[in-house]
């Protein structure tokens, strides 16, 4: 079978994927993602590619694409030999929302390195599937403080109750960070219990807690906000004076 003019195209693309020269690499792999839906089956053959740059550029490419034929080649490349490679091939299950990628994410959240465990947690929350739920609860257990918090806003994605008094405890996570996201995933699931830990972080918590803090409580609703909300207004910080002020409107003030 000869060739198309496109497919030729994409080849001689991809083989360019595994030049030595970064600017060269990009402009090749964004040439490719303009082929779109074109270029699929070219990009899963590449997930096999010798290059592993190539195969990480591929998976990148198919997530952005969105083709659900890259489901189950994806799924594959997630025992890749090389970590960037899997870190890629996970954000482009998420990136593309297929079921068929629930169980395998949830598989990667075990995994030995950190990238992909974020990613993993980050994905299902895309997915929204609730055999996600008990995994991801176990994952704000987990030693690394990037997994932890994106498994606190997947689960606030996902919008099961299960996660609310795991999410609370989170609140004390020793991170600044994901404390905020705790506090962000417990105001998108409109947490009414987590009104007084919330109200007790705006005053004493650091930056990222206080800001999540105040937004989360404008969507919880709950009117023993209100003066906590008022007095955390008064400051230099402008995003602090933002946050607290669409908080209270939000509580009719």
């Amino acid at each position: 079978m000869i060739p198309s003019p496109d497919s030729e195209r994409i080849n001689k693309l991809i083989d360019t994927l595994s030049s030595s020269d970064s600017d060269i690499r990009e402009a090749a792999a964004i040439e490719v993602l303009e082929m779109g839906e074109k270029a699929v089956d070219d990009l899963i053959a590449a997930l096999k590619n010798p290059s592993w740059q190539v195969r990480y550029y591929a998976a990148w490419a198919l997530g952005q694409i969105g083709d659900k034929r890259a489901v189950e080649p994806l799924i594959l490349a997630l025992h890749d030999e090389n970590t960037t490679v899997q870190d890629w091939a996970t954000s482009a299950l998420g990136e593309i929302g297929d079921k068929r990628a629930v169980e395998p994410l949830i598989e990667a959240l075990k995994h030995n390195g950190e990238k992909v465990r974020h990613n993993a947690a980050t994905a299902l929350g895309y997915i929204k599937d609730e055999r996600a739920v008990e995994p991801l609860i176990a994952a704000l257990g987990d030693k690394d403080s990037l997994v932890r918090s994106s498994a606190a806003l997947s689960l606030g994605q996902l919008g099961d109750k299960r996660a609310v008094e795991p999410l609370i405890k989170l609140l004390s996570d020793p991170d600044d960070w994901t404390r905020g996201k705790a506090a962000k995933a417990l105001g998108t699931l409109g947490a009414n219990q987590a009104a007084e830990p919330l109200i007790d972080m705006l005053q004493k918590d650091g930056q990222w807690g206080r800001y999540n803090a105040a937004w989360a409580l404008g969507q919880i609703g709950d009117k023993r906000a209100v003066e906590p909300l008022i007095k955390a207004s008064e400051t230099e910080d402008v995003f602090m004076k933002r946050r607290t002020t669409e908080a209270l409107v939000k509580l009719g003030h």
